[in-house]
């Protein structure tokens, strides 16, 4: 089922002026009281909408989501991508608060926050579901999270107890909140398993641009770096056939390049959609639970791929261990939304 894509143009002589056109149809199930929005099926219609490529990573997994729910029969689903961080969300949002009847816009709002409750406060006919920083808005906004912190913990344990140079890296896109989290999480997994390790952070500053992300990688290779934690595309890319390892993260890569990678970072986004859903279908909304859903402790899942061939039993077992731990709740694990410390490299 292809999607009902919001296609955005810009006018050469005003790059602030955006202009949609309608290119195809898709679904999401049940009523809300708060829009009249179900098609002809009695689905209610979702709208997503995403300030990076929806090929990027974080973008790139609640889309899937949404699309799995419109193939199972649940959404009628339509979206925007590629809105970028420079004051056009806010643009978008008034587009389909005024001319579309999706019952529910959900997406990718970090690095947009002051749009999105501008548009909620102007918006109350619709249901607005985002992963941002800050809290959720009653009646008609419910923030969600990439909540991966701790298998990133887990992520860093399996490259503190692999690298054999002792130095691994992260390289992300931009440092926004829950990218800082998960590497602050990464390098704490990484000393655990290793106290010696040193961990070196770069963010490229693009989600857009691979080439960025991919000369990243290769200076990272060049300071001693043998595994990477690849918080944007890229990476995988830049390694080639070097002897450098990859945590994959959010499940993005895995499939087609599974060689270099290590273990992978799954965010599963599921059950966020699976509740939104019920709550719209019951007509009432809560956010009491809605940022812990991707936690291995409550419906999320762990590092979900190992490479066994690789890592060693007694790394295995570590990384066994600590899951459990934080599973039954013995470790309990918080970090810094700052952007890590630069660190001195042999």
């Amino acid at each position: 089922m292809t999607p009902q894509q919001l296609a955005v143009t810009k006018d050469r002589n005003s790059p602030k002026l955006i202009s949609f056109v309608l290119v195809a149809v898709c679904i999401f199930s049940s009523c809300s009281r708060f829009s009249s929005s179900a098609s002809d099926s009695g689905r209610v219609k979702v709208f997503g909408v995403f300030a990076s490529p929806r090929e990027e990573q974080f973008s790139g997994v609640i889309d899937a989501a949404l699309r799995s729910a419109a193939d199972d029969g649940k959404i009628e689903y339509s979206f925007i991508d590629r809105i970028g961080y420079d004051g056009e969300f806010d643009q978008v949002l008034q587009h389909i608060c005024q001319k579309e009847d999706a019952a529910i816009v959900v997406g990718d709002g970090f690095g947009n926050e002051e749009a999105i409750r501008r548009s909620v406060a102007n918006c109350p006919n619709k249901i607005f579901a985002f992963s941002q920083d800050g809290s959720s808005i009653d009646p008609n906004l419910l923030v969600f999270e990439n909540r991966v912190i701790e298998t990133a913990y887990l992520a860093g344990v399996v490259a503190g107890g692999s690298t054999k140079t002792n130095i691994v890296g992260v390289v992300g896109a931009r440092p926004l909140s829950n990218a800082n989290q998960m590497a602050n999480a990464f390098i704490a997994g990484a000393k655990f398993a290793n106290p010696n390790v040193k961990v070196n952070v770069s963010f490229n500053g693009s989600y857009f641009d691979k080439s960025l992300a991919e000369d990243a990688t290769l200076v990272q290779i060049e300071s001693g770096v043998d595994v990477i934690y690849a918080l944007c595309l890229g990476i995988i890319d830049a390694i080639g056939d070097k002897q450098v390892k990859v945590i994959e993260n959010l499940g993005m890569e895995i499939d087609d390049n599974s060689d270099p990678v290590l273990a992978s970072v799954v965010w599963d986004i599921a059950p966020t959609i699976d509740y939104l859903i019920n709550q719209v279908a019951n007509g009432v909304f809560s956010s009491s639970k809605i940022k812990s859903f991707s936690l291995p402790a409550d419906s999320g899942r762990p590092l979900t791929w190992l490479d066994t061939k690789i890592i060693s039993p007694a790394l295995a077992q570590m990384v066994a261990d600590q899951l459990h731990a934080i599973q039954i709740g013995v470790l309990k694990l918080d970090f810094s939304d700052q952007e890590p410390p630069k660190v001195t490299l042999p």
